[in-house]
């Protein structure tokens, strides 16, 4: 005799609250280190900016973290949409800056950390910790070509930054992704703008 609908309706329901429960558990399971994986993404993310990630292994970007990078506002604003300004510590004193910023690009977001000398006056380093730019184009800005140019590029107080050669550094854009390369230039001005060069809050 075949058996009828409800024996099938009910067997598929026991699969998939097994498999539901099983994801689940798995999940739980591997939170911590989905967790863990997570912050050092991010504090590799933040030693990259201040230009004190050479190579580091995992073990080291944790030491090298948790040894000299710190809280620290920065005129007066002591966070960035929602995360701290951090920053490279040492003998009590602020060498270099890690700036939180977030602007919109072509296809999404941007998100990352600035880096600057706490004499504000170059970028340490520029690193992404969120793009979704096209693959090949304009996700070629987090290529390691592209970030680098602005390792040591000076700045100044209503300055801005700009692609081409300017006195004192040049800086390229990524072929065929304009869009996507004057929104870096954007949401790097901006950061400037809003958190750099913000002058003391009342």
């Amino acid at each position: 005799m075949k058996r009828g609908y409800v024996y099938t309706f009910l067997f598929m329901v026991a699969i998939t609250a097994v498999l539901v429960f099983a994801l689940a558990a798995a999940y739980e399971g591997f939170k911590p280190a989905i967790t863990a994986n997570k912050d050092l993404q991010e504090q590799r993310a933040v030693l990259y900016a201040l230009n004190l990630d050479q190579n580091l292994s995992d073990e080291q970007v944790v030491q090298e973290y948790d040894s000299k990078v710190a809280p620290q506002p920065l005129n007066g604003l002591e966070e960035v949409n929602g995360l701290p300004i951090l920053a490279h510590v040492e003998d009590g004193q602020p060498l270099a800056y890690a700036v939180p910023f977030e602007g919109s690009a072509l296809w999404g977001s941007l998100r990352g950390y600035l880096g600057v000398t706490a004499d504000l006056d170059q970028l340490t380093g520029l690193v992404f910790t969120y793009q979704n730019e096209t693959p090949g184009l304009g996700g070629r800005i987090d290529e390691e070509w592209y970030k680098s140019q602005f390792r040591g590029l000076p700045i100044q107080e209503g300055g801005t930054i700009r692609y081409g050669g300017q006195p004192g550094y040049t800086l390229d854009a990524v072929t065929g992704a304009t869009q996507t390369s004057q929104a870096v230039l954007r949401t790097l001005n901006k950061a400037l703008e809003n958190t750099v060069f913000a002058g003391e809050v009342e």
